[in-house]
């Protein structure tokens, strides 16, 4: 599953749920800082790469819709995440299946 947090509006971290122990407390990875990390009742402590360190700063569930917070390609990319996250009617289009057995190459194994 994916979040956005932010506070107020403003959205800062797009995670991945890893592991969720109760709504307000769940283990993450950030899409867009490639780092681990926790959320506790609004408060985010970052864990691998870095020593554990906890923010100042309380930050909230801004988004669960995961229509909306869908990348749009297979790299992975997130920045159409929030450059359309205050469109509430925004829809990420949905990836293509690939069917490998479909493909037409001309690999001998």
């Amino acid at each position: 599953m994916r979040l956005m947090l932010g506070t107020k509006d403003n959205p800062s971290l797009l995670v991945n749920v890893s592991q969720e122990h109760s709504p307000t407390q769940f283990d993450f990875w950030v899409v867009n800082g490639a780092w681990e990390g926790t959320f506790y009742n609004g408060y985010v402590t970052v864990h691998h790469p870095y020593n554990p360190h906890s923010s100042l700063d309380k930050v909230e569930i801004l988004c669960d819709n995961q229509d909306r917070l869908r990348s749009d390609d297979w790299s992975g990319e997130y920045q159409n995440v929030f450059d359309n996250f205050h469109d509430e009617s925004y829809v990420a289009p949905k990836r293509e299946p690939v069917f490998f057995d479909a493909m037409d190459d001309d690999i001998p194994f």
